[in-house]
């Protein structure tokens, strides 16, 4: 969670180097990316058996390979296409129709999509920015139900200084467990909670945005749930902004129940719930194409007006057409579309069922019902705990635990973090994902089997360590 930066820390940046209190706000609350660098520079390869391995990433390596070689032997660099202005930043006319045709055939949107309902930006991140931005003014807020992805963070508060409003369940009334997260009711209850809270602290809300498939739960959103979002949002005067950037990205796995295929927003009519100017889509190239480094994200939107807003900002991320025709290029070929969607969904089935095994036959519980996404959402709570009685029942919520025990779990899991760098693998605290309770993690699946075996047993190796230095006496039956 964010700590609270004070004045005096923003007075001094602005005065040491020269700086905006805006930016020097943001540099006191500091990035990732210098630790990012430093772990890339030893990265676990066949031929580097101990460097590190990632399974904190949301990141499908799986098929990099091939669509690196598609794109090699379906591009060819054109000047007249891709090396002048062309038509501007909006995005090249040959992606916006390829996605305007691909939504209406994969996302099977009621009403149909127009490639002028579609801009290109770099990013997912970029996209949630740049309508941050067209539909906040500063301090305005979002609300986000919990958990979620860690990006939303940046994305909301970074540069367009909007402001994130949790949506908590597990103090609602009737809650049982992380399926509550896409009950319809349990959704209204928590939404409008989040509401109110926002209100009392003088904080106007202008959306809700969703994770559809969720990060970091890997679960789709069943219709009903969505309606009841977009309705809680309708009736509020609310934008509803969905990220549906793993909607692709769906697998079989057996050890899951009541679980529901991807339903994208668009593919709804919710004429009788929401206005359909205020419904949002953002989506990329980044996780069903293994193509993060593309850096392609869509907005797609019916508001001619939010259109217009972040046309106006779209010379500041501007994506290069050669890149841009690329994945045009995929979108358009119908056959290798389908063939390789297919083949992603099997491997990603069978790469997650390597991850539930494992941590089914080390007794290490998990969220059971995913079927989406490249991640698994992992409960390593008892590791934060030691062997005394009443430590070990000691409550580990973000919102009811008193504010000494909290600190300590906090510093516990980000030592079980470290700890796992130190042996040589990375996994993703749940802290990071605004989770409701700690010692969650997530556990990234989408890497070449040698890499997660190796990473797996590293993880294993870690954990029992951290109980020993907790004095936890060992595992627990799976839950």
């Amino acid at each position: 969670m964010d700590r609270a930066i004070s004045q005096l820390e923003i007075d001094e940046i602005t005065q040491k180097y020269g700086l905006s209190e805006r930016s020097a706000h943001n540099v006191v609350r500091g990035h990732p990316w210098d630790k990012v660098e430093a772990m890339q520079a030893n990265v676990w390869t066949p031929e580097n058996p101990e460097g590190l391995i990632s399974l904190g990433v949301a990141e499908n390596t799986l098929f990099q390979h091939e669509i690196g070689t598609y794109i090699k032997n379906s591009i060819a660099v054109s000047p007249n296409d891709h090396l002048g202005y062309g038509v501007g930043p909006r995005g090249s006319p040959r992606l916006r129709k390829a996605l305007a045709s691909f939504f209406n055939s994969e996302f099977r949107s009621h009403d149909p999509v127009r490639d002028t309902d579609v801009l290109i930006l770099p990013g997912v991140i970029s996209v949630l920015d740049s309508l941050t931005w067209s539909i906040c003014n500063e301090n305005e807020g979002i609300i986000v139900p919990m958990p979620f992805y860690t990006g939303f963070k940046p994305a909301v508060q970074e540069r367009s200084r909007g402001v994130l409003i949790p949506a908590a369940f597990q103090s609602l009334e009737g809650y049982q467990s992380l399926d509550d997260v896409f009950s319809p009711k349990m959704n209204q209850l928590a939404l409008e909670s989040a509401l109110r809270k926002a209100l009392s602290d003088s904080v106007k809300v202008r959306a809700v945005l969703i994770s559809n498939p969720h990060n970091p739960l890997g679960r789709c959103y069943p219709a009903e749930t969505l309606r009841e979002i977009a309705r809680f949002c309708g009736s509020n005067n609310l934008h509803l902004i969905s990220d549906e950037i793993f909607a692709k990205s769906v697998y079989e796995n057996p050890r899951a129940s009541h679980i529901m295929p991807f339903t994208s927003v668009v593919s709804l009519d919710l004429s009788d719930c929401i206005a359909r100017h205020l419904v949002h889509v953002a989506y990329g190239v980044g996780k069903d194409f293994c193509a993060s480094g593309l850096r392609i994200g869509v907005l797609l939107s019916r508001n001619d007006g939010l259109i217009s807003a972040v046309s106006s900002i779209s010379v500041f991320e501007w994506v290069p057409y050669l890149t841009q025709n690329a994945w045009a290029e995929m979108l358009k070929d119908d056959h290798f579309l389908a063939a390789f969607n297919a083949k992603n969904a099997q491997v990603l089935a069978e790469h997650c069922a390597i991850a539930l095994t494992f941590l089914e036959q080390h007794n290490v519980p998990y969220y059971h019902n995913a079927n989406a996404g490249t991640f698994l959402w992992v409960d390593l709570r008892h590791y934060l705990h030691n062997s005394d009685k009443q430590e070990t029942g000691s409550n580990l919520s973000t919102s009811t635990s008193p504010l000494s025990n909290l600190e300590l779990y906090r510093y516990r899991e980000t030592e079980l973090f470290k700890r796992c760098l130190e042996r040589g693998v990375v996994i993703s605290p749940g802290n990071s994902f605004y989770t409701e309770e700690l010692g969650w993690f997530r556990l990234c699946f989408a890497v070449e089997k040698q890499a997660l075996y190796t990473g797996l047993q590293r993880l294993l190796s870690q954990t029992s360590r951290q109980a020993a230095t907790f004095g936890y006496p060992g595992s627990r039956a799976r839950v």
